[in-house]
């Protein structure tokens, strides 16, 4: 390793950082590998990325595109996912690359959960990615690894990079996945085929590590009970948000009005159960429900995100249907709106949002599909305050994305919220509401959209709070130590 002083931090040599996922850029692991790598850069390490990729028409599923700038490696899961539309199986050993598994368990994709892979398939994605880190140690040679989520890549990377120190993060998925493993067992009393061996397969992922990351002490908490994690040996460190990227944007009322034209009149990419973006679609006649009589604008709520089961977007639904009820029907009622940001083409969990949004008959619920990140830090300036009544959500990065945007939160008492979200006080940021409770999350709704005075105060808070600790450059320094140590100790 090369001697010299980092000049950034003062705190010893560059380091040569070699970053691993195994997700195509979807989810918001993917976002947190891309700026903490440029964070780790700007403080004047090395960092060489290997991660998934998929060209499937999506720009931003491309490794290239959603990654660029980076040095990286990409682990190309095209050939599999076309081979999944022709009928095949993707995570078979026909492919050079099969196709990565998912933590959860949906129906008809490529990416189907672990447990349902077997020995076979778990030995060709060994292999896969065995060959992977082998070429991308060709060219670099690090001085340690940080290894995303736990999976069948930390065996590999124990396999090719023996000596080298190494860290795991958990971002919470990989947990919730054995945690609902536990209760479909205790459940139906039948133990899985793939249940043990997805159960050692994670257990031999961790085993080799050096150290551990997880992003909030809920996840700690819940990755030392699923595994022999010592005490000392697993670091509480939140993700952080480019506040550079999220910031207030001083729009007036038409400005709003006419991004919401842009992206649910002009070039919608709502979907229905169809699936294909655009299917949900509005009129300028539309638009006019975001205006109270007087020509101002209603309140808006705002949720952002996939439309997994954790996610609890139905309730947030039919919590929207009994505020609607507090309220007189007069000219602007219903005197707010919601808007339901995301949702990946084809992929939910239950009830699809939209389907039960029409069978409710709400007419203040607007759906604009999946869009850009980039798109999205404008997209949060909409809103008065966000919403998401998640089942323990892990972390909850879009809730800091949204607290940088100036906005107040609603969450749930539960998982990584708890760790930023205060709802008393005079450092209050946001409203908790109980977890999986209409009858909770209903009043806490409808006391945000009325309370222009609170909102405001908590959005403040919400800023304040961010830009004080939670911007990527101190996070990155912190990562950054733990590196240190662990080079210093091998």
């Amino acid at each position: 390793m090369e001697t010299s002083t980092n000049v950034e931090t003062g705190r010893g040599p560059p380091l040569r950082i070699l970053m691993c996922l195994i997700f195509y850029p979807r989810g918001g692991s993917s976002h947190v590998t891309r700026y903490l790598s440029q964070a780790l850069i700007k403080l004047g390490h090395q960092v060489h990325l290997v991660a998934g990729s998929l060209r499937d028409g999506n720009p931003q599923h491309d490794a290239d595109v959603f990654y660029d700038g980076l040095p990286l490696t990409t682990v190309d899961y095209t050939d599999a996912w076309q081979g999944f539309h022709q009928g095949r199986d993707p995570i078979s050993a026909e492919w050079t690359v099969p196709f990565h598994p998912s933590y959860e368990d949906k129906p008809d994709v490529p990416d189907r959960v672990f447990y349902k892979v077997d020995r076979g398939e778990y030995d060709a994605l060994l292999r896969s990615w065995r060959n992977v880190l082998c070429d991308a140690g060709q060219g670099f040679q690090p001085d340690a690894l940080h290894l995303h989520h736990a999976n069948h890549m930390h065996v590999a990377a124990a396999e090719v990079f023996p000596t080298v120190p190494k860290a795991l993060q958990f971002h919470g998925t990989e947990i919730k996945m054995l945690e609902n493993l536990d209760r479909i067992e205790r459940e139906s009393g039948v133990h899985g085929d793939g249940h043990g061996l997805w159960r050692e397969v994670l257990a031999t992922a961790t085993r080799p590590m050096h150290h551990f990351f997880a992003i909030s002490p809920d996840v700690r908490q819940r990755a030392m009970d699923q595994f022999p994690i010592r005490d000392g040996d697993i670091t509480t460190v939140p993700n952080g948000v480019d506040v550079s990227l999220f910031k207030p944007m001083e729009w007036a009322d038409e400005d709003r009005l006419g991004f919401l034209r842009e992206i649910l009149v002009e070039d919608p990419h709502g979907w229905d159960e169809s699936s294909l973006p655009g299917s949900v679609c509005y009129t300028e006649a539309d638009l006019g429900k975001f205006r109270d009589s007087s020509g101002g604008l209603k309140p808006v709520a705002m949720f952002v995100g996939r439309f997994l089961d954790f996610k609890r977007v139905p309730l947030l639904i039919r919590a929207v249907a009994r505020v609607n009820e507090r309220f007189e029907k007069d000219d602007d009622w219903p005197p707010f709106n919601l808007i339901v940001w995301g949702g990946m083409p084809g992929e939910w969990e239950g009830e699809h949002p939209h389907t039960l949004t029409c069978e409710l008959g709400l007419p203040n619920v607007f759906f604009t599909g999946w869009l850009p990140h980039d798109v999205l830090r404008q997209g949060l300036n909409l809103a008065d305050v966000f919403v998401a009544p998640s089942y323990y959500e892990p972390f909850g990065q879009v809730f800091l994305e949204a607290m940088a945007t100036g906005l107040p939160v609603i969450a749930t008492r539960s998982g990584g919220p708890l760790s930023y979200v205060v709802d008393d006080g005079l450092a209050a940021n946001g409203w908790f509401s109980d977890v999986d409770d209409v009858d909770s999350l209903a009043p806490v709704l409808y006391d945000a959209l009325t309370d222009a005075q609170q909102r405001e105060r908590c959005g403040e808070n919400a800023l304040a709070l961010i830009r004080e600790k939670y911007s990527w450059m101190g996070i990155a320094r912190t990562y950054e130590s733990i590196y240190q140590r662990l080079i210093s100790r091998g």
